[in-house]
């Protein structure tokens, strides 16, 4: 069994060509299905769930500003032109750069951006904040990074 990862930082990649740089907080990776409770007539012992579509979570991401920032206001800028949904993989990185998993997600897109509070007196490190919804978990690994490419760019490529 290996070691729990003690230092993480997670990789985020857009499209499979677009970095957004390394990211040190990612919250809200999951879902959850609607549940439909059934009474059936004459039954009172207990009540059939239905599972229904599945709830996306939304999901969010700091770090402290750094140069990739610039990539990510390239990508929201492009997105403000005109919404793309894109494939994101966020790869988890052990302190070796290891990668640990990959989580792949498809229909991101941004939809909140927290810049730094830029203040000169303050100690805070400036740190950015960026939210975006997603359709869908498409994989893990390898396999989820195939999957995104070619919902991508679609069969053939």
């Amino acid at each position: 069994m290996s070691d729990p990862a003690l230092s993480i930082v997670y990789r985020c990649t857009i499209d499979g060509v677009l970095p957004l740089g390394l990211w040190t907080k990612i919250e809200n990776i999951g879902f959850e299905y609607d549940i439909k409770e059934y009474r059936e007539g004459g039954v009172n012992l207990f009540t059939h769930k239905l599972l229904g579509p599945i709830k996306y979570t939304t999901l969010k991401l700091s770090r402290p500003v750094d140069s990739n920032s610039q990539w990510l206001a390239m990508w929201l800028q492009m997105q403000a032109i005109k919404v793309i949904p894109s494939t994101m993989a966020i790869s988890a990185l052990a302190s070796t750069g290891e990668e640990i998993t990959t989580w792949n997600l498809a229909g991101v897109v941004p939809f909140k951006w927290s810049g730094p509070t830029l203040d000169i007196m303050g100690n805070a490190i400036a740190t950015e904040t960026l939210e975006v919804v997603y359709e869908q978990i498409i994989g893990f690994g390898g396999l989820g990074g195939q999957l995104a490419m070619a919902a991508t760019f679609g069969p053939g490529f």
